[in-house]
C-alpha cells in the first residue's frame, strides 16, 4: 500500500496546479516551451485514495482524505476522481462549510447527455474543453493528394520517398486483421457504420496493439472527434499511428478502392499553437448535463482546457487528456482567487469564477 503515485494520474495533476518553472519542456520534441503551474507558490498536501489502476477509490478512503485534509487547514480540495452521475462523494458539504472550495472533474463519459458526475450544488464541477494547439500529420497519397490529421508520431528519420503500401481494413478486427497480410503496410481502420456503438477512446487503443501484433507499420484511425491523443503513445516510436475525422478516412478509402496499388506516406507531426487551430471547444468525451440528481441546477459550472496538457509524470512530461487534466486548471485559479481574496467565501469564488473568463482571471490574478 505504497503512497507514491504509480500510474501517473496524480503527479500530473498536481504538477498542473503547482508545478514550477521548467524552461524547454516537450513530448518527444512536441508541444515544446516552459511548464508551469497554475500556482506555483501554493503549496501540496497529498492524500491517496486509489490503490490500484483499475480499482474505484471507497467512499470511506474518500471520506478519510476529506477529514484529513480538513483537520490539516487546506484551501482547496482539487479532486480529480469519477463518480457516478447519481453519486455524491460523503463529507464535501463538510468541507464547503468551513471555507474549503471543492472542485471536481465532471467526467469522460460524453458526449452522451445526462452524465455529468460530482454534480453537488455546492462544488465546482469542471469539464473538459481544448485550447489553441493541435499536433498536424501530413499524410502523402500516391496520386499526390495530400491530406492532414492528428498524431504523436515524431520519428524524423524516415527517407523522404518512404512510401508504403496501404490497406483498408474496415474495422480492424483481430480476425480481419489475422486472415489479411498487413506486414510492413499501413492499415486505414474505417467503419463509420459502427460509430454510434465505438466508443474511439476505449477502441482506438484496442486497434493499435491488434495492428502493431499484426505486423503493420503504421495505422490511420478513424474517429468522429480528434479530441483525445492519449492512446497514441502506445504505438511504437517508429510507427506512426494517426486519428483522421471520418471525412478524411473517406477521401483515403476512395483512393484506396480506385487505385491498382494504393500507396501512402506519413510526415512527422508538428505542433500549430495559434489563431490557426478552432478553439476552445468541448472535448467530445467530456460528460454533459444536465445532471439526473439535480436537474434544475446547471452542471458543469465551467469548462477548461483538458485535451492534451502536457505535465509531469515521474521523471519527464507527459500529454494526458480528460476532465481530470481539466479540473486543477481552476482549483490553480481558486487558489490564487484565494490567496487575494482570504474573506471570500467558496460561493463568492465559484461565482467570480463561473462569471469571469478564465483568461481574464488568470491575467488579473497572476498581475495582483
Amino acid at each position: 500500500m505504497s503512497p507514491r503515485d504509480f500510474s501517473g494520474h496524480g503527479t500530473h495533476v498536481a504538477s498542473t496546479i503547482a508545478g514550477g518553472e521548467v524552461q524547454g519542456v516537450s513530448y518527444a520534441g512536441l508541444a515544446t516551451g516552459m511548464a508551469r503551474g497554475g500556482a506555483p507558490r501554493a503549496r501540496l498536501a497529498i492524500y491517496k485514495v486509489l490503490w490500484g489502476p483499475n480499482t474505484a477509490a471507497s467512499d470511506a478512503s474518500i471520506l478519510a482524505a476529506i477529514d484529513d485534509a480538513i483537520h490539516d487547514g487546506v484551501d482547496v480540495l482539487s479532486l480529480s476522481l469519477g463518480g457516478g452521475a447519481g453519486h455524491e462523494f460523503p463529507g464535501t458539504l463538510h468541507a464547503v462549510l468551513r471555507g474549503i472550495s471543492v472542485i471536481f472533474s465532471a467526467g469522460n463519459d460524453g458526449p452522451a447527455p445526462q452524465t455529468v458526475t460530482n454534480v453537488m450544488p455546492w462544488v465546482t464541477t469542471v469539464a473538459a474543453s481544448t485550447m489553441d494547439r493541435a499536433f498536424p500529420t501530413f499524410i502523402s497519397l500516391g496520386n499526390k493528394e495530400k491530406l492532414v490529421g492528428q498524431s504523436l508520431y515524431y520519428n524524423s528519420t524516415l527517407n523522404s520517398d518512404d512510401f508504403k503500401e496501404l490497406v483498408h481494413a474496415g474495422s480492424c478486427t483481430e480476425e480481419w486483421l489475422a486472415s489479411s497480410n498487413v506486414t510492413g503496410k499501413i492499415v486505414l481502420c474505417y467503419a463509420p457504420r459502427e460509430a454510434p456503438s465505438m466508443l474511439p477512446r476505449v477502441e482506438l487503443p484496442r486497434t493499435i496493439n491488434r495492428t502493431v501484433s499484426a505486423g503493420a507499420k503504421g495505422l490511420i484511425f478513424a474517429q468522429y472527434n480528434m479530441n483525445s491523443l492519449d492512446s497514441l503513445t502506445a504505438c511504437k516510436a517508429g510507427m506512426p499511428c494517426i486519428v483522421v475525422d471520418y471525412e478524411i478516412a473517406q477521401k483515403i478509402a476512395s483512393y484506396w478502392e480506385n487505385t491498382e496499388n494504393p500507396i501512402v506516406k506519413v510526415s512527422p507531426t508538428m505542433t500549430v499553437v495559434g489563431d490557426g487551430v478552432l478553439s476552445p471547444r468541448v472535448a467530445s468525451f467530456s460528460s454533459r448535463g444536465p445532471s439526473p440528481l439535480y436537474p434544475g441546477i446547471l452542471k458543469p459550472d465551467i469548462t477548461t482546457p483538458g485535451v492534451s496538457i502536457l505535465a509531469a509524470v515521474r521523471g519527464s512530461y507527459v500529454l494526458f487528456s480528460g476532465t481530470s487534466m481539466a479540473c486543477p486548471h481552476v482549483s490553480a485559479v481558486t487558489a490564487l482567487l484565494k490567496s487575494i481574496h482570504p474573506d471570500w467565501s467558496p460561493a463568492m469564488i465559484k461565482s467570480a469564477i463561473v462569471t469571469t473568463g478564465m483568461h481574464n482571471v488568470y491575467m488579473q490574478s497572476s498581475s495582483s
